[in-house]
């Protein structure tokens, strides 16, 4: 052989020895490579493809290798707008063991698919999971939402992948993929059921605050604690029962949510956020300009929600609401974080506690974002139960503050209406209290005066020092009540005695009688406990006035939550019907309106009159 040939054949085997082994090391650098004391793998090397059209058949992705692109990330994001994924893991098992159980860490799929391929043949394909495949997914997948498994065969000492379809159309796919020695899964199995406790207990934890916030709505009347209590029962429900209690498709069957039952419960998630940020910044006096525009957002934004209602059928229609809601969720978050720190400078407390408790999410949104346009390469580092825990156990604290300092401005308020009222009792009493007594005492000194005068002076002057001493016994009653906060029921029985005292020295020949049989404490507002007794006042006055009466009934009596009081006279009665009622009967009726009580009266010829009283027994119905 001649000398050169000798050289050209030395230098092709140097050169295809040197290629071999580079495309040997270039084949290792693409194998996940499981070493003999394997436990646990998080799969780094990785083949994907991401697309808007779907590529169903697996033969051709197995004839066409060239579709799926190699990574070196743990972490694969397809970003939204590509529904459709292809992923291939190749293994290298130098393990003693063949069976491993692989894990796909995303839940929210529509459709997957694995399949096990060794030489291009496939080894085995395993049952379609997903969503809308609920009879194919392992027991545990909707009590716990935290991974697929598969229990897959390795050949030893051999090369063989992994093949994965994953349809994605709520979001994207984010997904990291492990393999797991199956004795060593056991602990991952532990983890999942400890995490699925902290859930049941933040299930707990959210009843407790749904039910504390509609206590505070219905003592304070604000509705700020009503949309409060809406947004976290949405929010809890949507986090805790739906894919982890209830199955979506349970959800969009029964419950009349469509396909697009996540973005259903984001729009009701915004419409609540919308309506308490609202309140709880109290942005309709500082900013009234975004009060408005914000509750014309979700006016909008629940006309949406029953307009998606009916068209659930349409796949245009998911689409947009998907991306609307999800659009409208990261405005509206950034627009009220931006609110709230500007508020900060007003020294809006509210606004402190909204900037702490969004904190956490404005980042996972952020990363959200991020998500989308492929520029993360992990999953968000908050994990999203941790960003709602945190967000309402903050709000909570703060709702609680916000009770609080209502009720303390409620009692600075009730203190100066308290004090505003005494001074004027006190200037009643001693000026125009003074100037009757002055005015009766004058009168007095003028019958005297006058004693032989004409007997029509001397009567007019009696009439005058009548009228008088009824002022002065009225402006007493009235200080009586200004005085008070709240008037006992004790208290208000002992006044109307001492009027009854006082009818039985100025008639003759009426005969009262008062029954009680109210044993319950019971309390009056000022207003409540004297436009009462005014009326208990005028229907006796009347009696004795006019009915020719032989005897006056007073009944008081309690039923479930409303204090009964009958005025009754034997007297001569009159025909409600032919009678015109006069000034003194409608005043009564007034005076029991303004307390949101009732008033009937009852009267029949030669037969007396009833006057029966209605109203609610404690003094938070009084105005």
């Amino acid at each position: 052989m001649p000398k050169f040939q000798k050289y050209h054949l030395f230098i092709y085997l140097f050169i295809s020895l040197l290629g071999y082994r580079i495309q040997a090391q270039e084949n290792l650098n693409i194998l996940n490579i499981l070493r003999p004391n394997f436990e646990y793998l998080a799969i780094s090397k990785q083949f994907s493809c991401s697309t808007t059209s779907e590529i169903k058949d697996i033969y051709e992705v197995l004839r066409n290798d060239s579709l799926l692109k190699f990574t070196s990330k743990k972490f694969i994001n397809s970003g939204f707008f590509k529904p459709y994924n292809w992923i291939r893991c190749d293994f290298l098992n130098n393990s003693n063991q063949t069976e491993f159980i692989f894990e796909f860490n995303q839940t929210y799929i529509d459709s997957l698919k694995v399949f096990t391929i060794k030489d291009g043949k496939i080894l085995k394909e395993f049952p379609q999971k997903g969503m809308y495949f609920k009879h194919n997914n392992n027991p545990s997948f909707l009590s716990n939402k935290y991974a697929y498994t598969y229990l897959v065969t390795l050949p030893k000492n051999e090369i063989s992948s992994i093949y994965i379809q994953a349809v994605v159309n709520d979001g994207s796919l984010r997904v990291t993929n492990s393999l797991w020695k199956v004795s060593k899964y056991e602990e991952r199995i532990k983890d999942i059921k400890i995490r699925t406790s902290y859930l049941l207990a933040f299930s707990g934890f959210a009843s407790f605050i749904i039910i504390f916030s509609i206590i505070l709505f219905l003592f304070s009347k604000k509705k700020v604690y009503l949309y409060y209590a809406g947004f976290v029962f949405v929010v809890s429900f949507n986090l805790i029962a739906v894919r982890h209690l209830i199955s979506p498709l349970y959800i969009e069957k029964y419950f009349f949510f469509g396909n697009n039952f996540s973005e259903m419960f984001g729009l009701l998630q915004i419409i609540f956020l919308i309506q308490y940020a609202n309140h709880f910044l109290s942005l309709k006096k500082e900013y009234p300009p975004f009060y408005i525009l914000l509750r014309s957002l979700a006016f909008f934004t629940f006309l949406l929600y029953i307009f998606s209602l009916f068209m659930r059928g349409y796949d245009w229609f998911s689409t947009f609401s998907y991306y609307f809601s999800k659009i409208e969720m990261i405005f509206l978050i950034l627009f009220l974080y931006s609110i709230a720190i500007s508020l900060i400078i007003r020294k809006n407390i509210m606004a402190y506690y909204f900037v702490i408790a969004y904190l956490p999410l404005v980042f996972f949104v952020i990363h959200y974002v991020l998500t989308a346009f492929q520029l993360t390469t992990s999953y968000n580092p908050l994990q999203w139960e941790f960003v709602i825990f945190f967000e309402i156990s903050v709000l909570t604290i703060a709702m609680a503050h916000n009770y609080y300092l209502l009720v303390k401005e409620n009692l600075i308020y009730q203190n100066k209406i308290y004090n505003q009222r005494l001074k004027i009792s006190r200037d009643l009493h001693d000026n125009i209290g003074s100037q009757l007594t002055f005015i009766i005492s004058s009168i007095d000194n003028l019958k005297f005066i006058t004693k032989n005068s004409d007997k029509v002076v001397k009567n007019k002057l009696s009439e005058i020092n009548q009228f008088t001493n009824n002022t002065i016994s009225q402006l007493r009653d009235t200080i009586w009540a200004m005085n008070k906060n709240e008037i006992s029921f004790e208290d208000f029985l002992g006044r109307v005695l001492a009027f009854i005292e006082k009818a039985k020295t100025a008639t003759q020949g009426i005969k009262f009688n008062i029954n009680s049989t109210v044993s319950s404490p019971i309390f009056f507002s000022s207003i409540k406990g004297i436009n009462i007794f005014r009326v208990i006042q005028e229907a006796i006055n009347n009696a004795i006035k006019y009915a020719n009466a032989s005897e006056i009934i007073i009944n008081i009596n309690e039923t479930n939550n409303r204090l009964i009081i009958e005025v009754k006279d034997n007297g001569i009665g009159f025909n409600l019907n032919s009678v015109d009622l006069g000034n003194g009967l409608e005043n009564m009726q007034q005076r029991i309106e303004e307390i949101n009580g009732n008033i009937t009266i009852y009267s029949e010829i030669n037969k007396g009159t009833s006057i029966i009283i209605s109203c609610l027994k404690n003094k938070t119905n009084a105005v």
